[in-house]
């Protein structure tokens, strides 16, 4: 019987363990999109101010010293291709560890494409639709972490709790 109680136990942390990483998957993607957000306002701030270049921003922001791994690994590839090829890369490596959804890729790689061929004025006003476009998009994750998070801890909880009543 100690056994089987053991076993139990394992199933249920098992499933505990599965719904709190889903979860926690939702606002690892929640709090990536702000990132990105506040990178693109960071962009254009320096383009509208200083009339910089992509892979000009990209050095200077990865030299301030507060760049995260994403800006990091985007400098390393700009030595090898352009803005809108790097950052495409650099997101397609970084995709599950950033917790993004094929779509949220889709836009941040369109956004980055629309930025790489345009002047300066351009480029800011499609970096405002940008601010914009991710703004719904963060509004839509935070109400799917408010309520998939939920469902998913309880969900993983029932489930464990479930299995180990069987095997009781």
């Amino acid at each position: 019987m100690g056994f089987r109680l053991f076993w139990c136990a394992i199933i249920v942390s098992c499933g505990c363990f599965f719904g709190l990483e889903l979860r926690r998957r939702l606002y690892v993607r929640l709090r990536s999109l702000e990132m990105f957000r506040g990178y693109f306002r960071t962009v254009r701030t320096y383009i509208s101010h200083f009339g910089m270049s992509l892979c000009a921003i990209a050095y200077e922001i990865d030299k301030g010293g507060n760049a995260d791994k994403f800006n990091s690994n985007l400098r390393e590839k700009l030595q090898h291709s352009d803005f809108p090829a790097a950052f495409s890369n650099t997101l397609d490596e970084m995709q599950n560890s950033l917790s993004l959804y094929n779509d949220d890729v889709a836009l941040l790689v369109s956004i980055a494409n629309r930025m790489g061929g345009l002047d300066l004025d351009s480029a800011v006003s499609s970096l405002n639709l940008a601010d914009e476009q991710l703004s719904s998009v963060i509004d839509s994750a935070k109400d799917k972490c408010e309520t998939d998070g939920k469902i998913y801890a309880v969900l993983g909880i029932s489930c464990g709790i479930a299995v180990a009543l069987l095997l009781l």
